[in-house]
Formats: structure tokens, C-alpha cells, sequence
């Protein structure tokens, strides 16, 4: 077998990356193309109001997602209360955030997690595939059912849920990996459904596969629904939609795929949640 030096085969993987982001755009459904050429110009972005000195309950604020949600969140000055099974730990390494020691898989520990909080993302992740105890059932389905109805009994504002692409679709590949995974993608769905049922102004996300790169170097795309598209999203980005999701009346009760795309306008996405069709 030939030995392929790691350089070149970094820049061919890169190649491909890029090859693939570009044919996003064409994979995209033709009718949010079709709106996208009827808009003209790009529209500025909308005139949003500030979370500055507001509360945001952020579930999942130790990850690697939820990290950067916390980060933009801080630097606009709002304030930001995160709950952790290690709240030591978790004030070590993010000492700007309230810290309240909670288990989402526990409903008593949460039981007032949203109290005079304003708004809420919740960027929860089971990875049973680490931690056999992180059941996708206890925390992708329960787990957002106990923080919608926590928001709910809050009287929150909004609610944004990082979700995943792919919750519509039975997972494929090798059958143990297959069937981790529908319980993954069946528990987010019916995480999504509670939200959706819960009685607060909600938008769910559905990030395509993850990467850890910088925000704002490639467009994101909004896409309606859940179509069989393959692409990545940068965390950064995906934390800057959600940011703006809380605040954004054209994002109030939307579902929608977010993805990297190649595009000249990268900010592009700040004015596309209005094009998007409501529930």
C-alpha cells in the first residue's frame, strides 16, 4: 500500500472539504434557492434587542458548543447561569457564569432552573457513546422535556434547543453504530416535539456534522425541514445562530437545518431567519 506523506494528504482532505461545502449550495431545496434569487441584494441584518444585563440559563454550558454559546453571550453583556453535576470544576474553567450544581437527568435538581431568568438555550448532548450513563432517553427526550416545562413555569421569553440534522431519518452504517444512533436521533425528535408543545416562544436548530473552527469563516445556510444533506458546521457558528435566535422575532416557533456554505457574504444568515417558513 502506497504511503501517502501527512501534509498532502491534509491539503486533499482540506480540498475535498472545501469542494464539498461549495456543492452545498447546490444540494440546498430548490424552493429556498428560488427565494434566495428573488431577494436581490443581501437585506442588513435586523435591528435586534440587547440582552444586556438579562439572564440565560444555558443547559449544556460546560460542552463544546455550549461554551461558545456562553462566550457571545458574556461578551454582550448579558448574564449567564449554567448548571453542572461538577460545579467546581465547571467555575475553574468559566468563572463569568452562575453556577448551579444540577443533573438534567434528574427533575428535582432542575426544578426551578429557569427562575428569573429571562431566556434559555439548551445545547444538551447524551453522549451515551462515553458515558453509558448519559442515556439519550434520560437526555435528549426527559431531560429537554423537564427544561421546557421549567421555561414554561419560568415564563421565559424564548427557548433555543440545539438539535440535530438527521432526527427525520434512520441513521445508517453498521448495525450496533445504527442503532445507538436512532435512539440518539428518536430521543432529539421527541426533545424537539416537547419544546414545540411547550407553550414558549421556541426555535430549534439542526446543526449538520460538527467541527471546532473559527465562527464566521464560510456562510451558514438556513435550511426549512430536515433534507438529507451533508455538510459540517463550525461550533462557533452554530453558537452565533443561537444567539441570535433568542433575540430575532423572524426566528420565533421556526425548526431549521444550519450548515456551512461557500458564500461571498458570510453574515449573509442574519437576515434569513424571516424567509424561513413558520411550524
Amino acid at each position: 500500500m502506497p504511503t501517502v506523506h501527512p501534509t498532502v494528504a491534509t491539503e486533499s482532505r482540506g480540498r475535498r472539504r472545501l469542494l464539498a461545502l461549495a456543492a452545498c449550495l447546490l444540494a440546498l431545496p430548490a424552493s429556498l434557492m428560488s427565494a434566495r434569487a428573488q431577494e436581490g441584494a443581501p437585506k442588513p441584518p435586523p435591528v435586534l434587542p440587547s440582552m444586556q444585563g438579562e439572564t440565560i440559563v444555558v443547559a449544556g454550558a460546560t460542552g463544546r458548543t455550549g461554551k461558545e454559546v456562553v462566550k457571545l453571550l458574556l461578551a454582550q453583556g448579558a448574564k449567564v447561569r449554567g448548571f453542572s453535576r461538577k460545579v467546581d470544576e465547571a467555575r475553574t474553567a468559566m468563572p463569568g457564569v452562575e453556577w448551579v450544581a444540577a443533573d438534567v437527568r434528574d427533575a428535582k435538581s432542575v426544578q426551578g432552573i429557569a427562575k428569573g431568568a429571562d431566556r434559555m438555550v439548551i445545547a444538551l448532548g447524551s453522549n451515551s457513546f462515553r458515558d453509558p450513563a448519559n442515556k439519550p432517553e434520560e437526555v435528549d427526550d426527559a431531560g429537554v422535556a423537564r427544561l421546557a416545562a421549567e421555561a414554561r413555569a419560568a415564563g421565559l421569553k424564548h427557548v433555543v434547543l440545539v438539535s440535530s440534522a438527521g432526527v427525520t431519518r434512520p441513521p445508517q452504517g453498521e448495525e450496533r453504530f445504527a442503532k445507538l444512533m436512532n435512539a440518539v436521533m428518536t430521543s432529539k425528535l421527541r426533545g424537539e416535539d416537547a419544546l414545540r408543545k411547550g407553550g414558549v416562544p421556541y426555535t430549534v436548530l439542526r446543526p449538520v456534522g460538527l467541527w471546532d473552527k473559527p465562527a464566521g469563516q464560510l456562510g451558514i445556510a438556513l435550511v426549512p425541514g430536515d433534507p438529507p444533506i451533508s455538510a459540517m458546521i463550525a461550533r462557533a457558528d452554530v453558537a452565533a445562530v443561537a444567539v441570535q435566535a433568542l433575540v430575532d422575532p423572524g426566528a420565533r416557533n421556526k425548526t431549521v437545518m444550519i450548515l456551512n456554505v461557500a458564500q461571498p457574504q458570510v453574515d449573509a444568515w442574519k437576515s434569513a431567519f424571516a424567509a424561513v417558513p413558520g411550524p
